[in-house]
């Protein structure tokens, strides 16, 4: 693969030289002044010409001293302007925007660039200003706050979404697409300083074209491209981003003084008993173990001094100190591009740098070539490289990944003494226990957090290489065939090590050793350190032909396409462990998988772990497509497109490995009608699509499938897992969507935007289908036997409020959303299973996939503190029939779902002279979550508490001030799981929150003759401000709310510069 690289760089790079520098200036647009990329500058009656690049600027070497220009840009009014040289100073050329203006866009497929006048689809655009307003280090993240259309759902788990689900146990996410083809890697491999747009498709007439994969919606990416008779320029990007600790205060853990009280009352009520005698030995909390010692080898008074003093301490102020730091990303990058009569190229480096609040290191280097050779007047061949290579290593354990005594930590826990000296944390068995085991001769059995890490630490790289070429040949006026091939290969490698002093690795060698009758050690698990190496390996090869024809004649115009593709991908992979390592000598020792062996502490016998494995896994995809679209006198406009995609993962009979969808779309421009007489509303234009799409699984086949796992311990023979059953007529799921819309542009473009409403439904999904459970293999087997529907708008507005010399502009992205389940199979109705969760799939028909549930509240009982509810409209307490048959998914409140229904962002834009100052909310409506509280079971078992303990019902007339039931012992679960999934606990999801604030300063050097760049912007942002109203009083952030220890991103603060060199 080196010897690849280096060939194609060799043969690709020279090239490149060839554009030059060569009257300067600047094309901007009159609105904004925002600088006009890839406006065309030519001298008329001449074959002289340049492009602008991405600040607008061009040099052009003129015949004469004396020249007729003519500018021109998509969306603007053309400009012919008389030029006398010598200037005494660079050219700034204005453009307006044309009448038609909006709809001159193009946008980009995948598979095509047409004009948006042309097309009847749904598309959401983010060009590269609004892209480059946020500071991150991918580009995904920034895509939230400035994309009309979509969602990221962190309530329920759901994820990136476009237009909400379009299915219902399936793959959620959209479908990644970099610079033409399926991105298979990692999409935090990309830098966002390669990117110049992206285009999100929306409904089916725009995504269709993609086929099995575009149920989702498509998330086009185009990165950055030189173009032809473009000077040579160098741009440079730098900034560093510095972002808070978290606010540990956000999180409601039990005070340390409560939870001593309730170990207190446990220790007396002989709760530890069990613990104490048993064989296991098992940890305890230093407050248990006081008590235990109480009277014992320490006074009572003596122990409760010391209680008292732990119960002024929180381990949250540990973590603050000792653990978390500030963040810092540092960004660079540095790119050159130009372009000749017959070549364009563009050549870009990036370097991330960054150390987060754990101190965990992540580094990213990306090296993108790309190029674009006429080599005839008829052939032109394009190809690319694009390489990422990330390392990652660990840092130190954050809040919620400290276990002590069961799963979680106790909140008076010391993790350092007053020098900062790391203090032991009881973890697995009793220290009264590990300081003698083995007649002492056992390693430190001691658990300290703050050095454990030291020694435990992961380090992984990975490696991942995109080549891509292209041919074009035109063949008649119109028509050019397309050849296009992508090969990715992406390599990965982690490696971790327990080394000899970790924790990990002491306790394996203890638990292990035996003891001889002479009172040696035997160690079945060598002393030393533990070592998991893994490696994967994924390769793909797309290949794409592809005819493509565009004509215009008369009042006609043609765009059509018609092709092909091949593809496969294929991931392998590795792991395994070695005991007893040694880093210095690079030595380890054997171990026996084959037979058990005795703990020290109790004698159980259990086998070695063992830690290797292997997999590998192999898809192929074959599709047939085409599309075309027919314009008449500039008005009408209709489309069609189909595809067919097959695969080898679905169908054994050919008409279900085969799924062919369509889609069709008319469009009519009504402000061209010779009828049409409405000056202010310059231009509207009505579309309406329908079509079809698809969804895939990779984790499913239509066939037997099995996983080996290894070789049985037993028998010495290999085993397996079924990993899928013989399901001949599983096939792709299929969602269809209708698409009505409107784009519309007032006078002086003073407000434009689009309004659209969908429809879609999904047939054939994935769910839950009974069969014999005499087979053997369970009671259900997945297939196509699931459907939903969906309906929506979207509104995206852009406005200009004020020009002159203070410009301000507002863009308004509004969507509202809501699903309905309309064939599921539930295996039961039971209340028990539809509540206490965000994240669960409801599956009820006539409700939101993802519906919120819950018990319906009878309040607390006066007396008692206890939780009631209802059975069969009465008020009761008996909890087994609240959580069990005794209530069904009928008798529960429905709250409604918990996906926003209302969703969008609002960003205000001003400018005066070189400052601009944006300012972005983003806001979500119309959705429930489901927030945590005390189970008194958790608490005792697992030591795992909440701040409402202080809340609790603890004497009558509490009720009438608190939901928190009464502490009882011993803990009722099923009293427990009342309350959790009663519905004083669900609350309204509907915020608002400032996302970022960009504050920029442009300097030209036309201003600034010292100046050595031709432009720079300096910049300021600040990222994730905070929320700014919530609907719930617990002043929880929705987003964050609805799983433990979840924190909420910290204020960030970046400052960085963008310069242009000629």
């Amino acid at each position: 693969m080196k010897h690849a690289l280096f060939i194609f760089l060799l043969f690709s790079f020279p090239g490149a030289m060839l554009a030059q520098s060569q009257l300067t200036g600047r094309v901007l647009s009159t609105k904004d002044r925002s600088p006009l990329t890839g406006a065309t500058i030519r001298v008329k009656n001449s074959k002289a010409g340049t492009s602008t690049g991405r600040d607008g600027s061009f040099s052009l070497t003129l015949p004469s001293s004396k020249a007729d220009l003519i500018i021109s840009y998509v969306g603007f009014e053309p400009l012919e302007l008389s030029v006398t040289l010598p200037l005494k100073s660079p050219l700034e050329i204005f453009l307006r925007e044309s009448a038609a203006g909006l709809q001159e866009v193009m946008v980009s497929t995948g598979y095509q660039s047409l004009p948006r006048e042309r097309s009847t689809g749904s598309f959401s655009q983010v060009d590269n200003r609004r892209f480059n307003q946020q500071v991150s280090t991918d580009v995904i993240s920034r895509l939230e706050a400035v994309a009309g259309g979509l969602s990221v759902g962190r309530t329920n788990n759901s994820g990136l979404m476009v237009r909400g689900l379009s299915t219902i146990q399936g793959v959620k996410g959209p479908l990644i697409v970099l610079d033409n083809f399926p991105y298979e890697g990692n999409i935090d491999n990309i830098n966002p300083n390669d990117v110049e747009n992206i285009t999100i498709l929306k409904d089916a007439a725009a995504a269709s074209i993609w086929g099995s994969r575009a149920g989702n919606g498509v998330i086009v990416i185009t990165t950055k491209k030189g173009r032809l008779n473009q000077p040579l320029a160098i741009e440079l990007n730098s900034n560093v981003t510095v972002s808070g600790k978290p606010d540990l205060s956000y999180l409601r853990p039990m005070s340390s003084s409560d939870f001593i009280d309730v170990e207190r009352m446990l220790y007396e009520k002989g709760y530890y008993n069990d613990k104490f005698a048993s064989a296991r030995k098992p940890a305890v909390s230093p407050v248990v173990e006081l008590l235990d010692q109480a009277d014992k080898t320490i006074t009572q008074e003596e122990a409760d001094a010391l209680i008292d003093e732990w119960r002024k301490l929180d381990v949250r102020d540990d973590y603050d100190r000792y653990l978390y730091r500030l963040t810092v990303n540092q960004q660079y990058s540095l790119s050159m591009h130009g372009g000749s009569d017959a070549m364009a190229w563009n050549l870009s480096g990036g370097y991330d740098r960054n150390i987060s609040n754990l101190d965990a290191a992540n580094n990213r280097l990306n090296l993108n070539f790309n190029q674009s050779l006429q080599l005839t007047s008829n052939l032109q061949l394009s190809s690319g490289i694009y390489y990422t290579k990330t390392e990652n290593e660990s840092g130190r354990p954050g809040y919620g990944e400290i276990y002590s005594v069961s799963s979680y930590l106790y909140p008076y826990a010391r993790l350092a003494d007053e020098g900062g000296n790391a203090l032991a944390v009881p973890r697995g068995y009793r220290s009264s226990y590990t300081d003698t085991a083995g007649q002492g001769k056992l390693l430190n059995w001691q658990y300290y957090p703050l050095e454990d890490y030291k020694h435990s630490g992961t380090k992984s790289d990975l490696q991942d290489v995109l080549l891509n070429f292209g041919l074009n040949y035109r063949l008649l006026k119109g028509l050019n065939a397309d050849l296009k091939y992508q090969y990715e290969q992406q390599q990965s490698s982690a490696r971790r090590l327990y080394d000899e002093n970790s924790y990990f690795a002491r306790d394996l060698v203890n638990a292990f050793t035996q003891l001889s009758s002479t009172g040696a050690l035997i160690h079945p698990v060598p002393p030393g350190g533990v070592l998991d190496l893994s490696e994967s390996l994924l390769k793909s090869n797309s290949l794409r032909g592809q005819l493509n024809y565009n004509r215009s004649f008369g009042k006609h115009a043609v765009a059509a396409l018609a092709g092909g593709e091949l593809r496969s991908l294929r991931t392998t992979g590795n792991a395994e462990r070695s005991y007893g390592y040694n880093p210095d000598l690079l030595t380890f020792g054997n171990v026996d998988y084959t037979r058990t062996y005795p703990s020290i502490v109790d004698g159980t016998e259990s086998f070695i772990p063992n830690a290797d494995s292997f997999d590998h896994l192999l898809n192929r995809f074959v599709s047939l497509y085409g599309n075309a679209a027919y314009t008449y006198d500039g008005k009408y406009t209709v489309s069609g497109s189909t595809r067919k995609d097959a695969s080898n993962l679905f169908g054994v009979n050919t008409n279900d490995r085969w799924n062919p969808l369509w889609s069709a779309g008319l469009s009519w421009d009504v402000s061209r009608e010779s009828f049409y007489r409405f000056p202010l509303l310059r231009y509207l234009k009505l579309r309406a699509t329908y079509g079809f799409s698809g969804n895939v699984n990779n984790a499913l086949a239509a066939v037997t499938t099995v996983q080996y796992f290894g070789t049985n311990p037993y028998l010495f023979t290999p085993y397996t897992l079924f990993s899928n059953y013989a399901n001949p007529e599983l096939k792709w799921e299929t969602s269809r969507m209708l698409n009505l819309g409107a784009d519309f542009q007032l006078k002086d473009n003073r407000l434009s935007g689009s309004i659209e409403y969908y429809r879609k439904k999904g047939t054939d999904l994935f769910g839950r289908a009974l069969i014999d459970y005499t087979s053997g293999i369970g009671s259900y087997i997945t297939k196509n036997v699931a459907s939903m529907k969906g309906k929506g708008l979207d509104i995206e507005l852009n406005s200009i409020n004020t020009t002159g010399a203070l410009e301000w502009s507002t863009n308004l992205n509004f969507s509202s959303y809501s699903d309905e389940v309309t064939d599921f199979y539930v295996f039961s109705r039971q209340g028990s299973n539809f509540v206490g969760s965000s994240s669960r799939i409801a599956g009820i028909v006539g409700k939101p996939v993802y519906s919120v549930f819950s018990y319906r509240w009878g309040g607390l009982d006066p007396q008692t503190g206890d939780p009631q509810g209802y059975v069969n409209g009465e008020l009761s307490k008996d909890y087994s029939a609240l959580n069990g048959s005794g209530t069904t998914v009928d008798d529960l409140v429905y709250h409604g779902p918990s996906m926003p229904r209302f969703y969008g962002s609002l960003g205000n834009t001003f400018s005066y002279r070189n400052f601009s100052l944006t300012a972005r909310l983003l806001y979500k409506f119309g959705y429930y979550f489901v927030r945590g509280s005390l189970s008194y079971s958790d608490l005792y078992s697992n030591g795992n508490g909440h701040a409402d303990y202080a809340l609790r019902w603890q004497k009558p007339g509490d009720e009438q001030v608190t939901d928190v039931p009464s502490q009882v012992y011993p803990a009722a679960a099923n009293r427990d799981q009342f309350y959790a999934g009663s519905e004083v606990l669900v609350e309204k999801g509907d915020h608002i929150r400032l996302q970022y604030v960009s504050l920029s300063y442009d300097i030209k050097k036309q201003n600034v003759r010292s100046l050595p760049f031709r432009s720079l912007r300096l910049f300021m942002n600040v990222n994730n401000a905070g929320i700014l109203w919530r609907a719930n009083k617990q002043h929880l952030d929705p987003e964050y709310a609805a799983f433990r220890n979840t924190l909420p991103p910290s204020l960030s603060f970046a400052l960085g510069l963008r310069a242009t060199v000629k």
